[in-house]
């Protein structure tokens, strides 16, 4: 039998897609198989429960991250496979990714609306003859989960910039902070998040010597051997998730500890057979360096293992913290295949011999806040197996262990005796004052102060008017509290890190009584996770209008939206969705999570009604994905949107929109009644009678005529196609159809000239990665762009039998592209990420391939300067420059320059950090990366 891999080298050199019976025989069964992994997945069962239902059984709010995972799942192995990602790094890569005439991709914002953010703190080199500008301590560190890193240097004021620190990719998930506190110029960063099961992958321990200027990955040699099938589940090995991090000075040795965790890469809650894929759990535990991380060992003690069948693993560190007098302790977090070592307390004194320190019955997560002064004094946050709060106090250095008075909050929807609300395997803080250990912090939904030693709550923070809190005179910090930190030299001052972004505390003491003591500090930190995206068709006089859906950030709008990052509005809350924009007809369709949609007008924005629902309500468990496929005719305004009939079967909700109503039925087919669909697109060659092509979770796309009648249903699938269809584009006519697919270990790029009569596969070089979304230049027949799972990559030779696909990031960097939208009047594309915001670029005739033959014509000298260096050109010529920071803004430019070998002199005063400089010369760009410290 063929291998998948051997078929792909097969029939990569056939211009035109044909298969032996062999080659259909292979698919099918690889179809079958595929069909039965998603037939037997419990994430189809999850995946329907409301959020309240979902936290009641300890999953994330959000069900996005189940239904990509069923959706990006090899096929052959039923389970997306993401520890294979290499991510685009190279500089030289970087460089040659020059799409479209700004041949960089541009920053555009939210520049105002963070994202979910796990790691905030002070930079403590920031002080004295350091601090650059006469403040100590006003830099600060940011890491999005999912955005990568950040930095800013003055977050005391609200007008200073984040500014993404490159060395770290943009998708990474940004997890825990550790300082040395022998070098403080030395810090730590851990990637990958355990809360989400399996959501926010990792790639392992980040450093900087610098001071954070520059970051590198730190090499852990794993114990626990590699890839394991055991008893039929599979085990990947790798770091995948590094739960915490931290320094400590042993007579003058810096010791770091890292806490490596193993996640289920699916729910917790369920057997799964079909097998079970864990990530990284065999390779978990404890592990010490006490060569600046050169080398690495796993303590191994046996008090630290555990048995699940016949097979030890060691138990996972969740927080880390050093005691007043040295000792090290950790919490832990249980075991993803039966909880097994949760709820624990652990203490050493030399860091290689540990000793339970204490048993929390019924307790999963632990956290440990520890104070500075006395060392048998500690605060402990557990989640319990009910996903609820619990606090504990110790006076004895865990001797006794007693539960503490919980904070209430005053959200009314927010039991007194679980102020997480159900969520504490999500968001649970616990800090304590560095000058004071009787001024005690917690956050969940919202956060808490008690200033005599958890005797007495006070509220802080609140993330919503509604729910009873409008009388409550506290700051606005957005819900679902993830970090506390607090300020060198002064603990009143600190940051609060949450799904909204990053927070300034300019008093922790007055914020129960003061709405401004604390503050959002999101300008320019630009985490925000789209969905979907849309830009207005209808030109930008006076500047852009954009419209997406977010994750937990609402419908985000702008109008006449400038250059560079522009601040957005929220059109409708909670979790955004499906979006698109019809200027000509004057208005806007807009999603919350499952078939809820809504029409709004446009540009102003004013709600008319629910166009696939009554209410607009959350009808989990009804007729739509959380996230669910809609496409919106705008030749015919027509609104298709995923759904069910009436008996239960897949179909698609057909509403034809009106100024103030909707006229809506149902349609179905046996082909698709128990096929889902994922993708859908409408014909615009189709004017007065929609057409409707729908691409479907098991391999199949079909065209749909007749749709408001008596629907025709026919099949046009590429014989090849394997896996869910994540995106149909069109090219000059309705013949020209472009197809990509959502999966791991597949063809992901499909192509036909002739309606579907054949079809060619279109994946060349490209990775083994998801592409979500495919846009061809319609400037250029040949130059074709895809969103992937790792940023946008672009081909100028679309019509080989094998093209190649380059990265085209330069601006944008690694992050997750789901949405291409393009406006044709001035061919502006608008690509949508999930977790760097928007980014924009311009398509023209000068394709890729020409900017890359002579990319080596520009270069600089010094390429690391304090600001003043010299352009070179190997040819005289006269360039426009243009000079960007890793955001996409451009920060200085310069037309008609003269450039030669000898040089031109450049002296600007910039922060420190990488810029792209862009030479540009008969809609020609040529790039070249520079270091400025």
């Amino acid at each position: 039998m063929k291998t998948f891999s051997k078929l792909l080298i097969i029939i990569s050199f056939a211009l035109l897609y044909s298969c032996s019976n062999n080659d259909n025989t292979q698919i099918n069964k690889d179809r079958e198989q595929h069909e039965t992994f998603l037939d037997t997945h419990p994430f189809n069962q999850t995946i329907q429960l409301s959020r309240e239902d979902r936290k009641k059984q300890g999953l994330p709010p959000n069900a996005y991250y189940e239904r990509e995972y069923l959706l990006t799942m090899n096929p052959s192995l039923g389970r997306p496979t993401p520890e294979k990602v290499k991510l685009i790094n190279k500089d030289l890569e970087i460089a040659k990714s020059v799409p479209g005439n700004s041949r960089s991709w541009e920053d555009r914002g939210p520049n105002n609306i963070g994202g979910r953010t796990h790691v905030v703190f002070f930079d403590p080199n920031d002080v004295g003859p350091n601090n650059g500008d006469g403040i100590d301590y006003n830099r600060a560190f940011a890491g999005g989960v999912g955005g990568g890193l950040w930095v800013n240097e003055d977050v005391t004021d609200a007008n200073s910039s984040w500014t993404i620190i490159p060395g770290v990719a943009s998708n990474l998930n940004v997890s825990c902070y550790a300082i040395d506190p022998n070098d403080p110029l030395t810090m730590y960063i851990g990637t990958g998040e355990i809360y989400t099961f399996g959501a926010a992958v990792g790639n392992g321990l980040y450093k900087t010597t610098d001071g954070g200027l520059t970051w590198n990955t730190v090499p852990i040699n794993i114990a626990g051997g590699g890839d394991q099938n055991i008893a039929g589940d599979i085990f990947k090995s790798g770091i995948f998730f590094i739960t915490d991090v931290i320094v400590r000075d042993v007579n003058g040795t810096s010791e770091i500890y890292v806490g490596i965790g193993g996640e289920n890469y699916a729910s917790p809650n369920f057997n799964i057979g079909n097998p079970d894929n864990t990530l990284g759990l065999q390779n978990s535990g404890l592990y010490r360096s006490i060569d600046s991380g050169l080398s690495w060992n796993r303590i191994e003690e046996p008090n630290l293992s555990y048995t699940e069948g016949n097979n030890t693993f060691y138990y996972i560190p969740n927080d880390f913290e050093i005691a007043a007098d040295n000792e090290l302790y950790f919490g832990t977090i249980g075991s993803p295949l039966s909880n097994q070592g949760g709820g624990l307390i652990y203490r050493s004194v030399n860091g290689t011999n540990w000793n339970l320190a204490a048993t929390i019955s019924g307790a999963d997560r632990v956290e440990i806040a520890t104070s500075k002064t006395n060392s048998d004094l500690f605060y402990v946050a557990v989640q319990t197996f009910s996903n609820q709060a619990d606090l504990y106090k110790t006076s004895n250095d865990f001797l006794s262990l007693n539960p503490m008075n919980e904070p209430d909050d005053a959200d009314n929807t927010i039991p007194a005796s679980d102020f997480t609300r159900g969520q504490a395997f999500y968001d649970l803080v616990i800090e304590v004052d560095p000058n004071n250990d009787q001024i005690l912090y917690a956050g969940g939904i919202d956060s808490f102060i008690s200033q005599n030693g958890g005797s007495s709550w006070q509220q802080i923070s609140k993330w919503t008017n509604f729910n009873g809190l409008n009388a409550l005179p506290v700051p606005f910090v957005h819900a679902d509290i993830h970090a506390i930190s607090f300020r060198p030299g002064n603990s009143n001052e600190g940051l609060i890190g949450s799904d909204g972004g990053c927070s300034y505390v300019s008093s922790f003491n007055s914020a129960s009584s003061s709405s401004n003591a604390i503050e959002n500090r999101n300008n320019n930190l630009n985490i925000t996770q789209f969905y979907y995206a849309a830009i207005d068709e209808n030109g930008a006089s006076n500047g852009d209008d954009f419209a997406g859906g977010t994750q937990d950030n609402g419908t985000l709008v702008v109008n006449n939206a400038q250059a560079g990052p522009n601040p957005f509005l929220l059109a409708v809350g909670g979790d955004g969705a499906h979006t698109d924009i019809d200027g000509a007809d004057g208005y806007v369709v807009v999603s919350t999570q499952y078939n809820n949609h809504r029409y709004y007008t446009y540009p102003g924005y004013s709600f008319r009604y629910c166009v696939t629902s009554s209410n607009c309500g959350d009808n989990a468990g009804g007729t739509g994905d959380f996230i669910n496929v809609a496409e919106l005719d705008k030749v015919n305004d027509y609104l298709f949107a995923n759904s069910k009939t009436f008996n239960g079967n897949n179909g698609i909700e057909v509403c034809q929109l009106f100024a103030s109503t909707s006229n809506c039925n149902t349609i179905t087919s046996n082909q698709i009644s128990n096929d889902r669909p994922t993708a859908m697109k409408a014909s615009p060659f189709a004017n007065g009678n929609p057409v409707l092509f729908v691409g479907t979770e098991r391999s199949n796309i079909f065209r749909v005529t007749n749709v408001t009648s008596s629907p025709v249903w026919t099949n046009i699938n590429p014989n090849g196609l394997l896996g869910s269809v994540s995106d149909i584009e069109f090219g000059s006519t309705e013949q020209e159809i472009y197809l990509t697919v959502h999966n791991y270990g597949v063809n992901n790029i499909f192509y036909t000239g002739d309606g579907g009569v054949t079809w060619q596969r279109k994946d060349g070089n490209l990775p083994d990665i998801p592409v979500k979304t495919i846009l061809p230049n319609p400037l250029l027949p040949n130059e074709v762009l895809i969103g992937t799972e790792i940023g946008i990559y672009t081909t100028a030779d679309f019509d080989s039998a094998r093209p190649n696909w380059i990265p085209a990031i330069n601006g944008m960097t690694n992050v997750k592209v789901v949405d291409l939208d393009y406006r044709a009047s001035d061919n502006t594309v608008l690509a949508a990420t999930h977790g760097r915001g928007l980014f924009t670029g311009t398509l023209d005739t000068a394709s890729i391939a020409d900017s890359n033959e002579i990319s080596n014509e520009i270069f600089v000298t010094p390429t690391v300067s304090n600001g003043t260096f010299s352009i070179h050109s190997e040819l005289e010529n006269t360039y426009d420059i243009k000079l960007h920071d890793l955001n996409g803004r451009r920060v200085w430019s310069k037309e008609n320059m003269t450039l030669s070998k000898q040089g031109s002199q450049v002296q600007l005063n910039l922060k420190s950090g990488y810029y792209i400089l862009s030479a540009y010369k008969d809609n020609i760009a040529i790039s070249t990366k520079l270091l400025i410290k």
